[in-house]
């Protein structure tokens, strides 16, 4: 019955991160669906025109689910997933980038704009931002080291929630906005935005609060973040954008259980991070311009600037870590542009520098205190990062876009606490790093797009360095290449919608994580994987009349088919070579269905079904398949000068008993599972003026 619900979303659906939006022509044809720009590899240009394979988030999106987690919203992308462990404890992975990442998120590179969000050491605190400032979040999937610097799983771009800035605009605007919400397991939550814009500036504040007791024993969360982000003209030739960012978030981790322990009691936490009170605690600022200045017709340039710093605690059930980490970041890109007849030529070239320096220490862990110092160290990363692209676009149906980077990466460690503590380094092999992509515009409104590009993506400093305490200098840097066909568009006077993309990745060295009998992670260079794939992603609009009592009807489907092997891949005297890809799910579809009506009422709802997935390299164990469905209930007014909202939804409404984040290759104990909350509610109401 429910794989039956999943077919036919499948087939007469939409996808809900539409990268468009309606607009009525006139009231004799369905509205034309304007599709927002895709910034990434400096295309400036609608998805339909982008050869690349790619995805937008936007903030209706966002505001589709619960306002406490930005999971549902990014996992209805085909393609990607993200998990949470525990509540604010996210992961997340673009076509099976998840095999090294037991916590974070790594081999993806995030940017805000233009400015990196990922540090020199290969890491991004992505559960520091705030979802209530983000307005669209951009995906590009597959390897973007041409122009974004070493990753293989692809690139993600965080764009801010403010009014866009215009030449035009006439006088000062004034927006604000405050939410509240309440749920489930202590869930709590608010926040408040004001934007401001005049005819040289555009800003929005916003401060947060996020808190839970969580599903599980030991899962507290809280979190606060307070974010000013804003762009100014301060010429006809000069734009500056910035961020500026403080988060402080806390949340207990109740570490795996087993399955006999999560059928017995899913709620229950492992003992031992009970009794070690094992928590991460992270306070950050975040500071970040970008200056874009127009010299000439023809010449224009783009530098980016970053600095944040990290206090960083985690007592762990092994032990008890502090990092103190300091990163600095400089973009720079100059880009030539001509037009002549048919012919739109673009050259891109530029480099980024990141600098990483952590101070780690490590202690004993006394019931959730440090106790005897285990290790004292420093760890220095740097990255260098240049590129350059050319693109060509000849007349409206032909656009060509090549590209090569390369990413030289270096970085030392120092133990204070051996009795020879001198400084030792590493300089891992440069690479290059070339992608070529090409489109065609079918018709009007299809297009089709082929790419290759080669992905490299040395070992984070968490890898060299894991929570075993040991450092890691053999481990090696993972590379392989891409290949990839798609098709998009839309049909039917615009009612339909679809993006197709069909990919291989040959992953060469892939890191894979291992725990030892401690619990303790570190990471080991498979020899590699083979992954093949499918994203499909449809839509269609039933009804869209603003005359009607019924204004919009919108059915919507993603699914994603994974064919993920190891290859070559021997540890110990143990081959796993045509094993599937830990922690991957073969198949995942996701649909469904939203109304919105005259009154304002409005039912947003979605439906995931998620296949068994390999818990270990060995195949021994599976995660068992499970199907989510989740429900968004509300009523929205505009009155004259304010707008009023109420809402009330339900998240895993079939109750499903299921684990949204497996620990991997779990050697000790087989605790692969973090049991997700069973059926949960929440409501609140948004008041904007």
């Amino acid at each position: 019955m429910k794989t039956g619900f999943c077919i036919f979303l499948l087939l007469f659906s939409l996808h809900p991160l539409a990268q468009q939006r309606i607009t009525p022509l006139n009231t004799d044809t369905i509205p034309l669906m304007t599709e927002v720009v895709i910034k990434g590899y400096e295309s400036q240009k609608r998805l339909l025109e982008t050869p690349a394979p790619a995805a937008v988030v936007s903030r209706n999106d966002i505001e589709r689910f619960s306002p406490a987690a930005l999971t549902p919203a990014i996992n209805a992308v085909p393609g990607i997933r993200m998990e949470e462990r525990s509540p604010g404890s996210y992961r997340l992975s673009i076509r099976g980038s998840l095999l090294r990442s037991p916590f974070g998120v790594r081999n993806i590179k995030v940017y805000w704009n233009d400015i990196p969000f990922t540090d020199a050491g290969g890491n991004t605190y992505f559960n520091l931002a705030d979802q209530s400032s983000l307005g669209q979040i951009e995906i590009l999937k597959g390897p973007g080291g041409s122009l974004y610097g070493a990753n293989t799983g692809g690139v993600i771009i965080l764009h801010p929630d403010e009014l866009p800035l215009s030449p035009e605009n006439e006088g000062a605007e004034n927006r604000f906005r405050a939410q509240v919400t309440g749920g489930s397991y202590g869930l709590a939550s608010e926040n408040i935005q004001w934007k401001f814009r005049n005819k040289n500036i555009s800003s929005s504040v916003t401060q947060s609060h996020l808190q839970s007791d969580g599903y599980r024993e030991n899962t507290r969360l809280r979190r606060d973040v307070l974010q000013w982000n804003g762009s100014a003209y301060l010429s006809e030739k000069d734009k500056l954008d910035w961020i500026l960012m403080y988060a402080d978030i806390f949340y207990q981790t109740p570490g795996g259980l087993n399955l006999e322990q999560m059928m017995d009691n899913p709620r229950m936490a492992r003992p031992d991070a009970v009794e070690k009170k094992a928590a991460i605690y992270n306070k950050t600022p975040f500071a970040g311009i970008s200056n874009q200045y127009r010299f000439s017709k023809h010449w224009s340039n783009v530098t980016s600037l970053m600095f944040n710093y990290s206090d960083f605690t985690n007592p762990f059930i092994t032990n008890y870590e502090t990092r103190k980490e300091t990163n600095l970041g400089l973009r720079t890109k100059f880009v030539y542009h001509l037009t002549a007849g048919k012919h739109d030529v673009k050259f891109t070239a530029g480099m980024e520098w990141l600098r990483n320096y952590a101070a780690i220490n490590n202690f004993g862990n006394i019931n959730g205190k440090p106790d005897t110092v285990q290790f004292r160290d420093k760890m220095w990363a740097r990255q260098v990062s240049p590129f350059l692209q050319g693109e060509w676009q000849l007349g409206k149906r032909f656009r060509l876009q090549a590209g090569v980077g390369s990413n030289l990466f270096v970085y030392h460690y120092q133990r204070l606490t051996d009795p020879d503590p001198s400084k030792k380094g590493k300089t891992l092999e440069n690479q290059l790093m070339p992608r070529i992509a090409a489109l065609y515009r079918i018709t009007e409104d299809i297009s089709v797009y082929s790419s290759l590009s080669k992905g490299f993506s040395p070992p984070s400093i968490a890898e060299v360095r894991p929570s075993d305490g040991n450092f890691y200098s053999n481990l090696q840097p993972e590379f392989g290449w891409n290949r990839e066909i798609g098709v998009r568009g839309h049909t039917f006077q615009n009612r339909l919608q679809f993006d197709i993309s069909v990919y291989r990745f040959k992953l060469r060295d892939a890191i894979v994580k291992r725990v030892d009998s401690s619990g303790a992670d570190y990471f080991v260079n498979a020899g590699g994987t083979n992954q093949k794939g499918i994203e499909i992603f449809a839509a269609y609009t039933l009804v869209h009349n603003h005359l009607n009592f019924i204004q919009n009807i919108r059915l919507w489907s993603g699914v994603t088919l994974n064919d993920f092997i190891f290859t070559d891949y021997i540890i110990n005297n143990k081959n796993y070579s045509g094993n599937a890809l830990t922690g991957v799910a073969k198949t995942i579809w996701v649909g469904g269905l939203d109304i919105s009506s005259r009154p304002g009422l409005f039912l947003n709802t979605s439906f995931t079904h998620t296949s068994k997935l390999p818990l270990n390299d060995a195949n021994t164990a599976y995660a068992s398949a499970y199907d989510i469905l989740l429900a968004k209930l509300g009523w929205k007014k505009h009155f004259s000068g304010f707008s009023l909202e109420f809402f009330a939804g339900v998240d895993n409404a079939l109750n499903q008993l299921y684990s949204l984040g497996n620990d991997i290759n779990a050697a000790f104990g087989n605790r692969y599972y973090n049991p997700a909350p069973g059926r949960n509610y929440y409501g609140g109401i948004t008041v904007a003026f």
